[in-house]
């Protein structure tokens, strides 16, 4: 009786082991479609945020002046103007053109003949002409290399508390500059500047390249003189993750480091997710005081060897007891391995640590911790099916290509905004770096998705953009409108007008070094003279300033800085800047009368203008001044105005009065301002 009791409790318990285990797993279930449910109410509430929506190609919008329109740009800009009642201006005149297009596209006017040429064009494609012969000038990444250099933040030496030299930073600056040139997919500017160093490369020029661009995570400021090295190291990890979720997505992560992001989806857990993923990255190679960045020796395997066997003999050399003749064989054999042996190829740049997963800062403290955060992507951006991290590598190449992906909601969006923003001064998002909540909205999202949309399906390429943007009739506006648009629009917020806006400070110095006659296009290395991890002589900056090299090649220090660069709203190289200040101060006046780089143009306009036409007339002089330098043909009365000046000051010393002249043309609103 009672073995049979026992026999059926115990299938009975059977019976409800499988019950407890098939309620086990509902209840899992349950849990994971719940959880799952409020992610996605999740997905719901971040949809407010209007850039964490993928963009969709919008319809193009129909307007009542058709024949206005050039080209899709055009549609969605006229259609808000019409919705105000309002009408564009009309088109530029072509002189004004081809300087906008000359400043614009590479940072220098053009010259007398270029400005003839296009003039004498009247075929109905000069202007694709003159655009696609700008995209092709290698002043042109240059020009628009800079425009991201202030975004990469970049310097030539560390600043902060120890300015350390960066000697090698310059191979940085080229590679952005080529790669501009070479028209290279943003995605993969993007996924070489973060993880270069792990892509596969087929020869020693391309691997140096990839492993080049990861000096985006190298040559940001960092504190080399802290006494915690635990600390050092997050903090060097929280600039690097600010930075690229500025710059790349225009989302501020680092305000996550305390605390769940206040305004934005980005947990605590999403910062320490990605922050595992730099800290599994080699910044620097020695924490102590003071600390130094780490550097790759990518010479050739045959310069290497060569070395090895430098030192080895120079060890032998030194040797007790080695007779005066085997030194001296020893020395014939160096001198032979250092013939044609080049200094060795040295790029600063990251390279992988021992991958680790952080545990939480509580209050960003890092000795207060909480739980373990997987290497992972924010998971209100990421959404939850992410790359899986590897156990071997850092998940830098894994980060990269999400950022860099098509299906990304932020990163065409933030890079387009940020084109449109350096050609017209002012951004449809106008908070160039902030796509967050506390940043201002599109004044045209249609547009915005369009062209983000635009740009992807054109393989990433910003020479598309420019085609786009600078064909369409909205580009091409003047500067002159109705006062009646003035008063309804004084921001330009619909882009019914040209805005009329200063030089940026590389621009200027190489317009008038340009003008002069005195600027050297020859471009690339770099005039530092330090040794790494050696201070930076800030005194060389008085030296550096009088090199007649663009300006995009004079070196960056950090804490530091050109008088001249200063004054015209030169950005901060400490941290990224997207949408530059344009200031009018004193010191700027001031600079263009007094400054040694004034002064020697405007003595080197005088020679050319007596070297040039040393038998003409004055009238004819001050005719080929004028329009020389601004790019247009001089009126009669200011040939008149000129002539007057000449005479009235040519007794004392007429090639003073000559460079007296163009330094006040240079000085001119008209020669200051894109227009």
């Amino acid at each position: 009786m009672c073995s049979a009791i026992l026999d059926v409790l115990r299938h009975r318990k059977q019976d409800i082991d499988i019950i407890l285990l098939t309620l086990k797993k509902l209840s899992l279930l349950f849990l994971s479609i719940l959880f799952v449910s409020l992610i996605s109410r999740g997905d719901e509430e971040k949809s407010d945020l209007w850039s964490l929506v993928y963009p969709e190609e919008p319809t193009i919008p129909k307007v009542t002046n058709e024949k206005w329109v050039k080209n899709s740009v055009d549609s969605f800009i006229l259609k808000k103007i019409e919705d105000q009642k309002l009408e564009p201006t009309q088109s530029a005149k072509k002189d004004k053109l081809v300087r906008r297009a000359y400043l614009d596209l590479l940072g220098v006017p053009p010259t007398l003949d270029e400005v003839k040429s296009f003039h004498e064009d009247k075929s109905p494609t000069a202007w694709g002409k003159l655009i696609e012969q700008l995209l092709s000038s290698p002043r042109y990444g240059e020009r628009w290399g800079r425009h991201w250099l202030d975004v990469a933040r970049y310097s030539d030496t560390n600043g902060m508390d120890e300015n350390i030299a960066h000697p090698e930073a310059h191979r940085y600056r080229d590679y952005v500059i080529k790669s501009f040139n070479q028209d290279k997919p943003f995605n993969q500017f993007i996924i070489e500047q973060l993880a270069g160093d792990l892509l596969p490369a087929e020869n020693l020029e391309k691997k140096r390249d990839q492993t080049i661009a990861t000096g985006f995570l190298s040559v940001g400021p960092k504190m080399l003189a802290c006494d915690d090295p635990d600390k050092m190291r997050r903090d060097i990890v929280d600039e690097q993750l600010d930075t690229t979720g500025r710059a790349f997505m225009g989302m501020t992560f680092g305000c996550a480091r305390c605390h769940d992001h206040k305004f934005d989806p980005i947990s605590i857990e999403d910062y320490y997710g990605l922050a595992g993923i730099f800290m599994s990255t080699k910044t620097l190679t020695k924490y102590s005081v003071v600390a130094e960045l780490h550097h790759f020796d990518m010479s050739t395997e045959e310069e290497k060897e060569k070395r090895k066997q430098i030192s080895n003999i120079e060890k032998k050399k030194s040797e007790k007891g080695v007779s005066e003749e085997n030194k001296k064989k020893f020395e014939e054999e160096i001198s032979i391995l250092k013939k044609n042996l080049n200094t060795p190829f040295e790029i600063m740049a990251v390279t992988e640590y021992p991958t680790k997963d952080l545990r939480v800062h509580l209050r960003g403290d890092y000795q207060t911790l909480g739980d373990t955060v997987p290497r992972r992507l924010p998971t209100a951006l990421a959404g939850l099916i992410q790359p899986q991290m590897p156990s071997s590598q850092s998940g830098r190449i894994e980060l990269a290509r999400w950022i860099a992906s098509d299906r990304n909601p932020l990163t065409a969006r933030v890079i387009v905004n940020r084109i449109w923003r350096w050609h017209f001064g002012r951004g449809i998002v106008p908070t160039t770096d902030n796509y967050g909540e506390l940043g201002e909205k599109p004044t045209h999202p249609e547009l915005l998705d369009h062209l983000a949309l635009y740009f992807i399906h054109s393989n990433w390429s910003i020479k598309s953009l420019h085609r786009l943007i600078m064909q369409s009739k909205t580009y091409q506006q003047s500067a002159f409108a109705k006062e009646s648009l003035k008063k309804s629009d004084p921001d330009n917020t619909l882009f019914a007008r040209w805005k009329i806006r200063r030089l940026e400070s590389e621009s200027l110095r190489d317009s008038i070094l340009s003008k002069s006659n005195l600027l050297d296009f020859n471009g690339g290395g770099s005039m530092m003279d330090a040794k790494k991890h050696k201070y930076a002589n800030r005194g060389k900056l008085k030296e550096h300033i009088k090199s007649n090299k663009r300006t995009i090649y004079l070196p960056v220090m950090r804490s530091s800085g050109y008088e001249g660069q200063n004054a015209f709203d030169f950005p901060d190289p400490s941290m990224i800047n997207g949408n530059r200040n344009s200031s009018t101060v004193t010191p700027q006046a001031l600079f263009l009368m007094n400054s040694d780089l004034i002064h020697r143009s405007s003595k080197a306009l005088a020679d050319l203008i007596f070297s040039k036409m040393p038998d003409e007339a004055i009238d004819e002089k001050a005719k080929w001044l004028i329009s020389h330098l601004l790019s247009r043909e001089a009126h009669n009365k200011e040939i008149n105005t000129a002539v007057s000046f000449i005479k009235s000051s040519a007794e004392k010393d007429e090639k003073a009065a000559w460079s007296g002249l163009a330094r006040g043309l240079l000085a001119s609103n008209e020669f200051l301002y894109i227009e």
